[in-house]
């Protein structure tokens, strides 16, 4: 699944940077407007107009300077009897900071010297005039923060906020596709957030009137960004199918079961694409796969892992209905019978595999299982918007050349035939298939579109037919099994 960031977290940082920007942006503006409210005289010392009023000392007519001395002082001594309690409404823990946790700002006369040529356009009562701004505006008075006046506060709020804030919980999958239950999914829980603008404001509109603060925490209610119905939605059965192993062999039934269990609780996330072959692994008896039988060179015969095909069609045919992409797909040679033409993906360990890729939005559950009679492989994500079938077409026969005769010259089939003119029938002659497969696309039951996915060419194939190499003894007729040799 892609990393989901919390919302809670983007949240608190998304108010801290309010909070950084309007802290520098509202310090700018301050200057400019006691720059408008200082006359400027390049012959003489700039003087404060009449009416200038900064946290409630009235400058009216002094100098840069004067103004200058009588800002620190007044803060130096707001300072020694500065007192800010905060209560916590929940736990009911007080935090009180006093002279000791702060400072005057050094820089604070500053802001009587900014440029006194810019222009302000508008700052009238805006939203940006918040506990975030330093200072308050109101004709020729303006109010400067706290925590622009006393340095050092600002980190110490943000220890309580860290201490009593709660983070909140996502929702979490556990996939395990052996339970009768595959998916387990936790409950998601809210988290919560003090109210950093209203704790500011409160503060600020208190320290305009006395020195002695005292404010309550305000939280507010923090959702996940992952719920519990959100993950629900993610884990429904989109896609099943099932291929029949009732008349396999032991080896091969064996060989179908393991490779499809290496996908059992297989998990796809978003623009993965997956290799079958390197999620099965080798195709050796040391991996676990048996002999059965394979189809080799256009014929079947016997070797090492005969099954795993059955495996990667049935996964193969599951993908489709489900929407997911095919990155790479192979036909067998020969015609297979568990699934219709043009619809098999044969894999190879070292030249032909099977990839997909997931390309929605939402993580992919692969379950497999299997029983005496069958394969299966479940698909489970969000429910998408299109449904999907398939449809195979046989479009034309490619007739069979008949028996090829094979003389038993190791002796393998003794027990069979022996002498010339005996014969024993392995195989019966197969015709051969073009075929052409289809995906169809439904939205709310109703087919808009079919779309050709698979066009193959499978070879016949010819019976084969046994003879025995010994020469008759005289006298001796060869014993007639009954079987009937068909010519091309």
């Amino acid at each position: 699944m892609k990393n989901v960031k919390s919302k809670a977290k983007n949240s608190k940082q998304k108010t801290n940077t309010i909070l950084s920007i309007l802290t520098l942006a509202t310090l700018c503006i301050t200057a400019v407007i006691i720059g408008q409210f200082v006359v400027l005289d390049n012959k003489t010392n700039k003087t404060l107009q009449n009416g200038t009023v900064i946290n409630g000392l009235n400058l009216s007519g002094l100098s840069k300077d004067e103004a200058k001395v009588i800002l620190i002082n007044n803060f130096e001594e707001k300072a020694q009897d500065f007192e800010l309690s905060i209560v916590d409404p929940d736990s009911n823990q007080t935090w009180t900071f006093d002279k000791d946790d702060i400072s005057v700002n050094s820089d604070i006369h500053t802001i009587l010297e900014a440029s006194q040529d810019q222009k302000l356009s508008s700052i009238d009562d805006t939203e940006d005039t918040t506990f975030m701004s330093q200072f308050n505006k109101s004709g020729n008075s303006i109010n400067i923060a706290f925590n622009y006046i006393f340095t050092g506060l600002d980190e110490k709020i943000e220890t309580i906020l860290n201490a009593v804030e709660v983070e909140p919980i996502n929702s979490t999958i556990t996939f395990t596709p052996n339970n009768k239950k595959p998916f387990e999914i936790t409950e998601s829980k809210n988290g919560k957030r003090v109210n950093k603008l209203n704790l500011y404001n409160q503060i600020n509109e208190q320290f305009l009137t006395t020195n002695k603060i005292n404010v309550s925490l305000d939280y507010v209610e923090e959702i996940p960004t992952i719920t519990k119905e959100y993950n629900e939605s993610l884990t429904q059965k989109i896609a099943t199918f099932s291929t029949k192993v009732a008349d396999s062999t032991g080896g091969r039934k064996h060989n179908v079961k393991l490779a499809l269990s290496k996908f059992n609780g297989f998990e796809l996330m978003p623009n993965q694409t997956v290799s079958f072959n390197e999620v099965v692994g080798a195709h050796t008896t040391e991996n676990g796969f048996k002999s059965a039988t394979i189809i080799y060179n256009g014929e079947f015969t016997e070797g090492i892992g005969g099954g795993i095909c059955q495996a990667s069609t049935t996964l193969y045919n599951a993908l489709l209905l489900s929407g997911v992409r095919i990155d790479e797909v192979h036909r067998h040679t020969l015609p297979v019978k568990y699934v219709p033409l043009a619809l098999d993906a044969m894999v190879a360990e070292y030249t032909s595999d099977l990839k997909f890729t997931n390309t929605s939005d939402y993580p992919i559950y692969i379950k497999t299982y299997s029983d005496s009679k069958s394969v299966s492989v479940d698909i489970y994500s969000h429910t998408p918007t299109y449904t999907y079938k398939t449809r195979s077409e046989t479009i034309n026969t490619i007739k069979s050349a008949g028996d090829k005769v094979v003389p038993d010259t190791d002796h393998k089939y003794s027990s069979k035939v022996l002498f010339k003119g005996e014969y024993f029938r392995v195989s019966y002659s197969k015709d051969g298939y073009e075929a052409k497969a289809y995906l169809q696309t439904y939205l709310n039951g109703q087919l808009i579109e079919e779309k050709l996915i698979r066009h193959e060419i499978y070879q016949a194939q010819r019976g084969l037919v046994i003879e025995g190499t010994d020469e008759l003894p005289a006298g001796v007729s060869p014993i007639d099994s009954g079987v009937k040799i068909v010519s091309e």
